[in-house]
């Protein structure tokens, strides 16, 4: 059984372009590229609250 808090998720590009447009939005998320993973981020799970606000952040700076 392995429990964490944090998710990893591969972006499918580069993912310091959305690093940066999500802490524009007030969202701190972590990029992987030092871990030979350029193309991933790490989301810390919080409140329901706050997994919401980054869902739709995002979902916004994934379409833009």
């Amino acid at each position: 059984l392995a429990v964490g808090n944090f998710i990893t998720i591969n972006v499918q590009r580069p993912a310091a372009p959305l690093y940066d447009a999500l802490l524009r939005e007030g969202v701190s998320v972590r990029p992987l590229a030092g871990y030979q993973l350029p193309n991933h981020l790490r989301i810390t799970i919080g409140t329901e609250a706050q997994n919401a606000r980054c869902i739709t952040a995002l979902q916004k700076v994934m379409s833009a």
